[in-house]
């Protein structure tokens, strides 16, 4: 996150000298939040996730262009599943947390005014994850989770602009699913994930 702040204010700061350029290409930062879920577990559910960051955009034409984002975002999943103990049958409740920095690449082309669509690559770096877990009332149990530093996917959605009086921002839609097992030794498990976010472009 501090990356990310820095990279912001970098932004902000260079935003004066740039703004009376014409240019091909534009800068700016988004945020949203998302659900996630791990692929291929017997009892897996949806975890609420952030994502935020900085993105870089470049324009070939009218109808396309590039855009490419440096972002840190939350993934995994909770779920709940029921045990056999001395005292009949209990919950066991478990949260995977995954944390990582994604540079997702997407082509875009724009099919009406204000819609278009957008699909790409998306290349993940876990920084941190661990696992919650904690039966019937008992308190919570963290430990490690021995998760892959790596992960990529395919990420696709729909993006919108000028839907709002100013032009500078945007909200998108995109689904991702991943290549690559996430949790070692359990079987395959990829990840999956929907985000919503709001974008602003600084120039």
């Amino acid at each position: 996150m501090t990356f990310l702040l820095a990279v912001l204010f970098f932004l902000l700061a260079s935003r004066g000298s740039l703004e009376a350029q014409d240019r091909d290409y534009h800068i700016g930062v988004r945020g949203g939040f998302g659900m996630t879920t791990l692929s291929g577990f017997q009892n897996n559910g949806l975890r609420l996730g952030l994502v935020a960051g900085v993105y870089g955009k470049y324009i070939f034409s009218e109808n396309s262009s590039i855009i490419a984002d440096i972002n840190y975002s939350t993934g995994g999943q909770q779920s709940e599943r029921w045990i056999s103990g001395e005292l009949g049958e209990v919950k066991v409740y478990s949260k995977y947390s995954l944390h990582y920095i994604n540079t997702p690449i997407l082509y875009q082309y724009y099919f009406t005014d204000i819609l278009g669509l957008e699909g790409g690559l998306d290349f993940r770096y876990r920084i941190g994850s661990s696992l919650k877990s904690k039966v019937g009332n008992e308190g919570w149990h963290k430990t490690h989770l021995d998760s892959n530093g790596f992960d990529c996917g395919l990420i696709f959605g729909v993006y919108t602009d000028n839907l709002i009086p100013h032009d500078n921002f945007f909200v998108s839609l995109r689904a991702y699913f991943g290549f690559l097992d996430v949790v070692k030794e359990v079987g395959a498990n990829k990840n999956v994930s929907v985000q919503v976010t709001v974008g602003y472009m600084i120039f």
